[in-house]
């Protein structure tokens, strides 16, 4: 978490050592440009230069020699810098756009139901996962499986449906504001935000938006009831009601 415009280092992860080899205590109160490579601390200035809205922009950088996938995005008045380890990838790979094909799938469409389909394929193609379900919301609240792609050997969810209360309200607000939730590995370990409040506001940091923040308990103990390990779900937002989900699940 950084101050802007200088980038010092305001909170971090406690698992930091992990990563770029120094302590909590070395990285605080430090400028970006002291901990990391000159065209890394650019690349994060470029980014943060897309505007107080922009989210989620996604930049490799290389420090210390270690290749890192990077997220930075702004949030009641933090700058807020995300590291992810990253094996290295060739430029061709780079330029390479998963979507292509999805999107000349997505041009002869001509039903809702022939557009789920299509989703759920392409992203189980693109992501891996073992489930992919389209899930739509009725009137109500009350949702069902209209579309799914699923690994072989596994029992297919297509058809089925859930009641409201399956979703509460509050997980509902949650997926209007932030449309894009990933649990890489529901047994992850948790790590400290240090220190734990925000010094110029004395209050906790808020990572509604973060990609690589801690999850409720409640909800991992959900996924290991389900038999689920990893997950990854995309908001359809129509009309500024939540319409569905894109659910995915390994």
């Amino acid at each position: 978490v950084m101050t802007e415009p200088e980038l010092v280092v305001v909170q971090v992860s406690e698992n930091v050592t992990d990563h770029i080899g120094m302590r909590t205590e070395d990285v605080l109160t430090r400028p970006l440009s002291a901990l990391f490579d000159p065209s890394a601390v650019e690349a994060v200035r470029t980014a943060l230069g897309g505007g107080p809205t922009e989210r989620a922009n996604a930049i490799r950088i290389v420090t210390s020699g270690k290749p890192f996938d990077a997220i930075v995005h702004r949030h009641e008045g933090a700058a807020i810098l995300e590291l992810e380890p990253a094996s290295a990838v060739s430029a061709a790979d780079m330029e390479h756009h998963p979507l292509r094909q999805t999107l000349i799938r997505v041009q002869d469409v001509g039903t809702v139901r022939e557009l789920a389909n299509i989703v759920v394929e392409e992203v189980k193609r693109m992501t891996g996962f073992d489930r992919v379900m389209f899930y739509r919301f009725n009137e109500v609240g009350d949702g069902s499986v209209d579309a799914e792609s699923v690994a072989p050997g596994l029992e297919p969810y297509l058809g089925l449906h859930y009641p409201a209360s399956d979703i509460p309200q509050q997980a509902r607000q949650l997926y209007l504001k932030n449309s894009f939730r990933i649990i890489v590995d529901a047994r992850y370990k948790p790590a400290r935000i240090v220190p734990t409040l925000r010094p110029d506001t004395g209050a906790p940091l808020d990572l509604s938006f973060a990609v690589l923040r801690s999850v409720s308990p409640i909800h991992l103990e959900y996924m290991a009831n389900m038999g689920v390990r990893a997950s990854m779900s995309i908001s359809l937002i129509v009309r500024e009601r939540l319409w569905g989900l894109i659910s995915c699940a390994n």
